[in-house]
């Protein structure tokens, strides 16, 4: 073919050095780089965070650990890998074991002496990038899915995915040969094929960068359908957002059971891929150039509409812009009603038009501020490709029975039109067609989805690491331990979230604005969410909770400095005693569906959440304790949760933007008014100030801080390290999370608050921010808080 022959003399085509200069250097970061090069570091990291990998057997790090290795206690099937191998080399599958002789995918078989000759060469660097020592490490071996498997010779296919600014931009599968020995590396003579991004199906074909028609002993395999491919093209997406790697190739299989796997990731990716799928990737690599796209969900719509094969043909410099045919289906918004109409798209005409008698014969012209009737014009509002806009059009005469409606160039500034793309026509039908009824103040629908949204990102559940405890003991066994600091899988789909939410839309009441700031902060929130362990995540923290200012932090150090441990109050009670205090108040508040509880292996003394307050079994509770826990769960929060539970709308109850810190102030502000405990006293809180000023330490200088230079106990400077690195990365990773902040920023707003004349009710009518207390005023709605903390009166 002679577009393949010419290919490689293209402007289009990336080489080396361009690939270098334009990609790597200003999107690939060094340290994500050196990340990337670890292969099980990488997949230790991404796997804690939702990324399928195969399952890690051993590691092998120096010549101590191989003598010390148990061959029998590896499975009759593994992989080999060197840690920092590059392009494939060094690596050994083993797909079966003879009495002692391991079989490998290229049927070769080899003893353990020689699999140990082969780890010492890893150890010594022979297969890493530099040389330089290296680590061996034994995986999982995958079983290919036999829909892709049965095309590959002995090894492992896979599928290489390009992936830049979140968009894969270009996808082939890669399948072993016996020349490759079972290795998916086109360098060592596998065959790569092109795959269609939009269909996920195999197109060319070609053999160290010459097109082949048909693979030897198999055949053409053009237009098989990849399995999983949706799935497949999300992961590699969300790899690129977890690494914050701009540039970068996912190596993805697909095991037969499991489904799509990731093998590695590539900081580095070879331009083979150009060959197998006969085009030049700077083209489509600048095509996405100037897009935003904010979640993989989104990337995957935007690289299927831009790099299927019909449409990429005719598409140039797209700068970000939506595509859209000669002829567009639009939605016209009238009150509440939604009106779909076919709309011609003429970039000759400047002005959008609409026929006089379709625009009367669905009711536009009843409103009288839009239509000008002096002038021939009208305001609309319509959508089109999920872009909303209100334009003014021209009123014309006629009546064409195919369309009424013709878009002009004012409108389509954020539009390219591919003249391809066939548009169905359709007969003009005189009366409007109702897809739905909508309104735009559906505040019960919106409440419904912020709530469920809200309730899946619960930052807590996933920015605490697992295993804590454990870590704890070693810590307090042996304090030269380094906690270790991992954490669990998500168990929601953020990107499905994310697209949830920007389908909401607002108007500029009270509620609507509300409702709008809510949906801000739970973006943010999944955004934290998204970059935990990552370098982002203390920059969206202090988004979220904002951060202590530097003469804060001095006088938290000058309160540290000077604290002197108040004596323990003398009156202890025991699990029943306490249990009955709890009970009792719970009882005067008449909150009979909270229970007081035991519960055992609790990190605290006792918390409470989900109508329960739970304590630990075979502890003694201070009476002072007990009293602050009333005071600031009870008497705050759980009584603000009752009240807002009875409003008309759940965000009273599960909380509007920013209604931690009125809520966390509120707390404090009433355990010092009630029990007479100065806030400038609270050695607590000024620790945590303080280690929040500490960003650039890991878990254990903070830790060796506080012990030395403050006279913390080490359980007490574990805690206080650990609530400010939380969610930051691993047990060596700098940053901090600054949530507790609040308890100090929240306390000062609410006593500011008081003292400028506020009244500490108005905040019991749910989890409100104290700033929208003037606004929720107008809700003609609003119940007054039912439950108040007695000695308020």
């Amino acid at each position: 073919m002679e577009f393949f022959k010419n290919l490689f003399k293209k402007k289009g085509v990336l080489g080396i050095n361009a690939r270098n200069v334009l990609y790597l250097r200003p999107f690939n970061p060094k340290k994500a780089i050196k990340m990337a090069d670890d292969k099980i570091k990488t997949k230790q990291f991404l796997s804690t965070r939702g990324i399928p990998v195969p399952k890690l057997y051993h590691i092998i790090k120096d010549r101590a650990e191989l003598e010390k290795l148990n061959f029998k206690t590896l499975p009759l099937s593994f992989v080999l890998k060197p840690n920092q191998g590059y392009g494939g080399e060094g690596i050994i599958p083993i797909i079966n074991k003879k009495n002692t002789k391991y079989i490998t995918a290229s049927g070769k078989e080899l003893t353990k002496d020689q699999l140990k000759k082969h780890i010492l060469d890893i150890l010594d660097g022979k297969y890493s990038l530099n040389n330089s020592p290296d680590t061996a490490f034994f995986e999982q071996l995958i079983v290919s899915d036999e829909r892709i498997g049965k095309y590959s010779y002995g090894g492992l296919p896979d599928i290489r995915i390009i992936v830049h600014n979140l968009i894969p931009v270009m996808a082939m599968l890669r399948l072993p040969t016996k020349e490759s020995e079972g290795k998916a590396n086109l360098h060592m003579g596998a065959i790569g094929v092109g795959i269609d991004i939009a269909k996920g199906k195999t197109t060319y074909m070609s053999y160290k960068n010459r097109q082949i028609d048909e693979i030897p002993e198999i055949g053409d395999i053009r237009g098989v359908k990849i399995p999983y491919w949706d799935e497949i093209l999300l992961i590699a997406s969300r790899i690129q957002l977890i690494t914050n790697l701009g540039y970068l190739a996912a190596d993805i299989c697909i095991d037969k059971t499991l489904g799509p796997v990731l093998l590695e990731i590539n900081a580095r990716a070879g331009l083979g891929i150009q060959s197998a799928n006969m085009a030049p990737l700077k083209e489509r690599l600048e095509q996405i150039k100037k897009i935003k796209v904010t979640n993989p969900t989104k990337a995957i719509r935007v690289a299927k509409d831009l790099f299927g094969n019909v449409v990429e043909k005719e598409i140039k410099q797209i700068s970000g812009k939506t595509v859209i045919k000669p002829v567009e289906s639009i939605e016209i918004m009238k009150n509440n009603e939604i009106i779909k109409a076919d709309a011609q798209i003429d970039t000759t005409k400047k002005i959008s038009k609409i026929r006089f008698k379709y625009a009367q014969n669905i009711g536009l012209l009843k409103n009288k501020k839009a239509y000008d009737e002096e002038n021939h014009k009208i305001k609309v509002k319509f959508s089109m490709k999920g872009k909303r806009m209100t334009t003014i059009m021209d009123l014309i005469d006629g009546d064409n029975k195919e369309y009424q409606i013709i878009i002009g160039r004012r409108d389509l500034s954020d539009y390219l039109i591919d003249p391809t793309l066939v548009a169905k026509k359709e007969k003009f039908i005189p009366s409007p067609i109702i897809i739905e009824k909508i309104k735009e103040t559906d505040y019960e629908k919106i409440d419904n989805i912020l709530f469920e949204t809200d309730t899946k990102a619960k930052i807590v559940n996933y920015i605490k690491p697992i295993k804590i405890t454990k870590e704890k003991r070693k810590f307090l066994e042996d304090h030269s331990y380094i906690p270790k600091l991992k954490y669990k899988e998500l168990k929601f789909n953020p990107d499905e979230e994310i697209s949830r939410l920007e389908n909401l839309n607002f108007d500029d009441s009270v509620l609507g604005t509300i409702f709008k700031e809510k949906k801000e902060e739970i973006l943010l929130k999944l955004d934290l969410i998204q970059n935990i362990g990552k370098e982002k995540f203390t920059d969206i923290s202090e988004k979220l909770y904002g951060k202590p200012s530097k003469e804060e932090v001095e006088n938290a150090k000058i309160l540290l400095q000077n604290h002197k441990k108040s004596e323990i109050s003398s009156e202890f009670l025991n699990f029943d005693e306490a249990k009955d205090l709890l009970e009792n108040t719970l009882e005067k508040y008449k909150l009979s569906n909270w229970k007081v509880l035991l519960k055992r292996n609790m990190v605290t003394s006792c918390s409470a959440k989900k109508n329960k307050i739970l304590l630990l079994k075979k502890v003694d509770f201070s009476r002072e304790k007990l009293e602050k826990l009333i005071a600031h769960e009870i008497e705050t929060h759980i009584l603000t949760s009752e009240n807002g539970s009875k409003q008309p709308y759940k965000i009273f109850n599960y909380g509007m933007k920013d209604y931690l810190k009125t809520q966390e102030g509120l707390a404090i502000y009433n355990v010092e008014k009630k029990l007479l405990i100065p806030f400038n006293q609270n050695y607590k809180i000024a620790s945590l100030i303080y280690a929040m000023s500490l960003k650039d330490k890991t878990i254990k200088e903070i830790i060796d801080i506080l012990i030395k230079e403050y006279n913390f106990t080490n359980k007490s400077a574990f805690g206080t390290a650990l609530k400010v690195k939380r969610g930051v990365g691993d047990e060596n990773a700098k940053g901090v999370f600054t949530k507790d902040y609040l308890y100090y920023s929240g306390y000062k707003e609410i006593k500011n608050y008081v003292e400028t004349g506020g009244d500490l009710k108005d905040l019991y009518i749910g989890k409100i921010n104290l700033k929208h207390i003037e606004k929720l005023k107008e809700l003609p709605f609003l119940l007054k808080a039912q439950y108040l903390p007695d000695w308020y009166n």
